[in-house]
């Protein structure tokens, strides 16, 4: 009896194998007809395939590339002015007077109820 119910469910699994792969197989025939229908162009094959527009020229053809021009030239780093080692207090505005402060009350409300956790036990 353990041996039918096990064919049985072999089978089934096989059955909904064959079911998943036709309908894969649908949807890429209708993805096919579609690509047909739009004459769309299909993508080159490999890796490293590229489409005849975008090919190189061959290697003895007599066309003369342009090259670019130069790019200009840039201050090394060593010819920079040094930066100030202290930044302008408005490069920094979260550490201001007002900011300490509300850091310094935040600090204390959490060391009060930390107090208040430790003076239970």
């Amino acid at each position: 009896m353990v041996v039918i119910f096990s064919a049985i469910g072999i089978l089934l699994w096989i059955a909904v194998l064959f079911a998943a792969m036709v309908l894969c197989g649908i949807i890429w025939t209708g993805c096919k007809l579609i690509l047909w229908a739009m004459d769309l162009k299909p993508l080159p094959a490999g890796p490293g395939a590229r489409p005849k527009a975008l090919a190189r020229p061959a290697v003895g053809s007599g066309r003369s590339v342009q090259r670019a021009p130069f790019p200009p030239v840039v201050a090394r780093v060593q010819d920079r002015p040094r930066a100030q080692a202290q930044p302008e207090s408005g490069v920094w505005p979260k550490w201001s007077p007002s900011h300490r402060l509300y850091k310094a009350r935040e600090l204390s409300l959490w060391q009060e109820q930390f107090d208040a956790l430790d003076s239970r036990g």
